[in-house]
């Protein structure tokens, strides 16, 4: 009975011993298995971390070079006042009978002298902040590359230093995991491979150029031009209000913001200062007949008066109204912009790259008049539980003002009603369209409603950096694009720019488009002209430089870009060498051999990470002001490595990969059920 009792006890020892290692190295591979995954996802936080503090780096560098070229401009647009006010005194000292003469040239030389000096000074400031900037962003963009593949070399690095420190003797990568990893920093952008999506994306400002429409198409950064579409409106809304050229309030919510532009309005001014009267109503009444009369500086700086009356005989009556207002400011508008100068000849006609960047600046000073006025005509008749009907109606509205003239009138009957965009209280918005609704008693009709000047320029300059203007193949020749806009006065061809670049300065007509009568010039004619090629201050500037960026893709059925699946496996040979041949002849054999077969000789474990973005909403220091999540980005240093949960689909292809079992049938995609059964048949499953 001792010897049939000890046998079995025996074999439970060994078994036990046997089940005991198994386990222990089961859990030392899928131990080194989660720290490879981890490593590598770290590692990879870190370079995304430090492409975004780099990314802010060139950003606030290339807002840099935009107050530079911006202070330029500031410089020039001084000067040519000077050389407005010799302009203007062409055609006011005849009319004046030379007293011009005595007022206006000093005046200029004064402008020009100084200006002069200012320009000189700010000239030398701009193209040296840009070289300094402009090389610098280049350094930071190789830097980034530099520190990006040393991160996927560092990965390769951490495989062997990580599977020795962790895993059992004899383990290593399986072919899953090769497969996996090879994926991972393809689709991670790791990899300089043909694939068709990547986490990161490094774009080249040297890559070929693409169509315009192309590019105005690619908002998701799929091609190198439309990264730099991403990156320069990034540039442009991390504008500082000197810049983006922002006005006081009401152009901008926040007071402290002031920028470059600011608005003299002559007739608020002196209504603030008692000079004006705000109106006051003045009504009076003799029977049927009643009447009101009112003057003074309305909201919005418009001085005027409105009078009406009418009669009223209790059943029928009769009403009519007229106003006539004027408004009188001094503008200073300007901005800088970072724009793409598109070749509108050569090779690259109308074709895009990160190399055909470029910064401009405008600015300009206007007096700018006002004009609005209009009336109105109705005869009613009461009706008992009806109400007040309008048996006739006629109204008239005209307003020259802002860049624009609108004429419109209307008359009793139904249709759709037109509200007066210059009768409301609100001074924010005086100078807004009208607002036309279904009515009954009203049929509007619009005259005119476009463009037209309303303002003359006192001063209009342009100061620009980039490729030089010329006759050369892909060469900015004639007015370059950026420089257009999308006015269509005096038939204008339009452009691109919107009316409100530049801090609105491209809004004014004729400071735009003033015939290139020297020296005075609108600022279109200014990069084109041969005596403003002194205004391009920094041809040193090619363009912006090279940076990384991600994509948000998640390829490979998350199994690539952000995430990573590591696959490990022990053969059951290493296996037994590691725990029998150190001790020779001690290996169980005969009955008392345990030889619990291992899925295709091996075992085998896998983990899965990945790279996520998470800015702290708890902690006021990290914390966004506006409380809004923010999603991730190449901009923002806020990526973490972390360990995630191995998907279904993900532990079928490895059970099939690592130790060929079908687990499942898994219905897949036509393209990829290809594939695996080319697998299967290879694998002989």
């Amino acid at each position: 009975m001792t010897y049939l009792f000890a046998v079995v006890l025996v074999l439970a020892a060994l078994s036990l011993f046997r089940t005991g290692r198994l386990t222990s190295d089961k859990m030392e591979l899928q131990n080194a298995a989660d720290s490879l995954a981890y490593g590598v996802s770290t590692v990879e936080a870190r370079d995304l971390n430090f492409a975004a503090y780099t990314n802010r780096a060139i950003v606030a560098n290339e807002v840099a070079i935009g107050q530079a070229i911006g202070m330029a401009s500031w410089a020039a647009h001084w000067k040519s006042i000077g050389d407005f006010l010799l302009e203007y005194n062409k055609y006011l000292s005849g009319p004046t009978l030379g007293i011009s003469n005595a007022i206006l040239p000093p005046l200029a030389s004064a402008f020009q002298i100084s200006g002069g000096v200012f320009m000189t000074l700010m000239r030398g400031y701009a193209k040296a902040m840009t070289a300094v900037n402009h090389n610098v962003n280049k350094a930071y963009g190789i830097a980034q590359q530099i520190f990006h593949l040393s991160s996927v070399v560092n990965t390769l690095g951490l495989l062997d230093e990580s599977i020795k420190a962790n895993a059992p003797d004899g383990a290593h990568m399986s072919g899953y995991g090769v497969l996996m990893l090879i994926g991972h920093l393809a689709t991670y952008g790791g990899l300089p491979v043909p694939v068709t999506e990547k986490f990161t994306q490094s774009y080249n400002p040297a890559s070929p150029p693409v169509p315009k429409d192309e590019w105005q198409a690619d908002t998701a950064g799929e091609t190198d031009a439309g990264g730099y579409g991403r990156l320069a409106a990034t540039i442009h809304n991390s504008g500082d209000p000197f810049t983006k050229g922002w006005h006081n309030p009401p152009d901008h919510l926040d007071p402290s913001l002031t920028g470059r532009g600011w608005i003299i309005n002559f007739f608020e001014m002196m209504a603030e200062n008692g000079m004006l009267p705000r109106p006051e109503r003045i009504s009076f009444s003799a029977g049927p007949v009643s009447g009101y009369g009112e003057f003074g500086v309305y909201p919005g700086g418009w001085l005027g008066f409105e009078l009406g009356g009418g009669v009223d005989f209790g059943v029928i009556g009769a009403d009519v109204n007229f106003y006539l207002q004027v408004r009188f400011r001094m503008l200073r508008e300007g901005g800088s912009e970072l724009r793409v100068t598109i070749p509108i000849a050569g090779a690259n006609r109308d074709k895009v790259a990160g190399d055909l960047f470029s910064w401009s600046s405008a600015d300009t000073a206007n007096f700018d008049l006002g004009f609005r006025g209009g009336g109105g005509f109705s005869a009613w008749i009461k009706i008992p539980f009806v109400g007040k009907i309008d048996l006739l109606s006629a109204n008239v509205v005209m307003q020259v003002a802002d860049e624009r003239m609108f004429i419109g009138f209307g008359f009793g009957g139904s249709g759709e009603g037109c509200s007066d965009p210059t009768l409301d209280d609100d001074p924010d918005n005086d100078d807004d369209d009208p607002e036309c609704e279904s009515v009954e008693d009203s049929a509007d009709v619009v005259i005119y409603d476009g463009s037209f000047p309303t303002s003359a320029p006192l001063g209009a300059a342009a100061t620009w950096t980039g490729k030089t203007t010329g006759a050369a193949p892909n060469a900015i020749t004639s007015a370059p694009q950026h420089m257009a806009t999308e006015l269509d006065f005096a038939g204008v061809e339009t452009g691109p720019l919107p009316v409100e670049s530049y801090g609105h300065a491209a809004e004014r007509i004729i400071a735009w488009y003033y015939p290139p009568s020297l020296p005075a010039s609108g600022i279109m004619w200014q990069p084109s002209n041969p005596a403003f090629a002194a205004n391009n201050v920094g041809t040193s500037y090619k363009g912006l430089p090279r940076y990384l960026d991600t994509t948000g893709a998640e390829p490979l059925f998350k199994s690539g870009g952000p995430m990573l699946v590591v696959g490990l496996t022990l053969d059951e040979d290493d296996f037994e060498a590691e725990h029998y041949d150190e001790h020779a002849g001690k290996k169980p054999v005969g009955r008392f051999e345990l030889d619990e077969a291992f899925g295709w000789n091996s075992m085998a474990a896998i983990a899965k990470s990945e790279v996520y973005f998470d800015r702290p909403l708890d902690i006021s220091y990290f914390a966004r002001g506006d409380g809004y999540v923010e999603h991730g980005s190449a901009f923002n240093p806020y990526w973490e490595g972390r360990l995630i949960e191995t998907s279904h689909a993900d532990r079928v292809l490895a059970l099939l990969l690592q130790n060929g079992e079908m687990a499942q049938e898994i219905d897949v995609d036509p393209n990829v059920e290809a594939l695996w059964n080319w697998l299967a048949g290879a694998l002989g499953i």
